[in-house]
């Protein structure tokens, strides 16, 4: 008998939920998946969307959005929400598809070194859920470099590899040639796999959540043969991190000269720090370092991360020379 018309239990049945449709957003370190999910979750879309985080650092969001702070959760005044994965990924997506009224989109940012591809499986497997797209954000002004580099290379290559949609980042600061050339590059290497450029986050929500005109991503694109745990790709084994916060000052000049130091094998740096002349915002990704006024947080503390490979950089020499420029 069907669900709707049994009434045994005082009336129908519940229609059956449809599954929640997946996001994947990934790309490589400082390719912009943090700029793209901000935009994201600050635009007035009037959809209820929850946003999983398992990249270092934390989505930089205005504070005027959060309506409310709940250990790693925040409500959003536009009715999203922006979870970090302190533990399991799929605890966080328990709690997800358990929550009532349940998200009409779940999008999670892969950490930068991760491979997109597994993540993808567990959209395409649990049947609660529906995976849309997987999209890699592809670092113009570094992509190339990171290719020579046999350290980066080959999760450069799975995390394009994985894509349904490739979108170029930084490709103002890359210019229009060496954009061109990184297109033909990713033609080559993941045929068929549309590809758009977009500056500072802007991309079409519908991209992203509704792409419709995107050509499905077969299953055997999402995960080929390659796709089985291999322990010689143990992503925390290859990876050092730091971090630091305080209510002290920054030295401005040292900070900024240290931020593009070549010495210290720093692949990624960001945060937003107080110094003697106002409270600054700056990111390195690569070779390629920014250094801007901000406004200040709301707790008034001062927050910097950082990732390179564990063989090159040296986080204790990094938290030393960090620390000698507090004023």
């Amino acid at each position: 008998m069907s669900g709707g018309d049994d009434t045994r239990g005082g009336g129908p049945a519940p229609l059956p939920v449809p599954p929640l449709p997946v996001t994947v957003i990934s790309g490589y370190l400082g390719a912009g998946k943090t700029t793209l999910v901000n935009r994201l979750l600050s635009e007035a879309h009037g959809r209820r969307i929850t946003v999983l985080v398992n990249d270092f650092g934390e989505i930089p969001l205005d504070e005027s959005l959060i309506l409310n702070r709940d250990g790693d959760t925040l409500s959003l005044a536009n009715g999203c929400m922006c979870c970090s994965i302190g533990g399991d990924l799929f605890d966080a997506i328990d709690r997800i598809l358990e929550a009532r009224p349940r998200a009409e989109h779940l999008v999670i940012e892969t950490s930068g070194v991760a491979d997109p591809a597994k993540v993808a499986q567990i959209a395409m497997a649990e049947p609660e859920m529906a995976l849309a797209l997987t999209a890699t954000l592809v670092d113009a002004a570094n992509f190339e470099a990171g290719l020579a580099d046999p350290l980066l290379a080959d999760t450069l290559i799975r995390q394009v590899r994985a894509a349904g949609l490739a979108v170029i980042s930084k490709a103002d600061h890359a210019g229009a040639e060496a954009t061109a050339a990184l297109a033909a590059k990713l033609e080559a290497m993941a045929p068929g796999v549309p590809r758009i450029e977009a500056a500072f986050g802007a991309l079409p929500i519908e991209m992203l959540l509704d792409p419709a005109e995107i050509a499905p991503v077969a299953a055997d694109h999402v995960c080929g043969p390659d796709c089985g745990h291999d322990p010689a790709h143990d992503h925390g084994a290859h990876y050092r991190s730091w971090s630091w916060s305080g209510a002290q000052a920054l030295d401005a000049a040292g900070a900024e000269a240290l931020i593009g130091a070549q010495d210290l094998g720093l692949y990624r740096l960001k945060g937003v720090a107080r110094t003697g002349q106002g409270w600054v915002e700056f990111h390195r990704a690569g070779r390629q370092v920014s250094w801007r006024g901000a406004q200040a947080p709301a707790d008034g503390v001062s927050r910097a991360v950082a990732i390179g490979f564990a063989a090159r950089f040296d986080a204790d020499a990094l938290d030393a020379r960090w620390r000698a420029l507090l004023v």
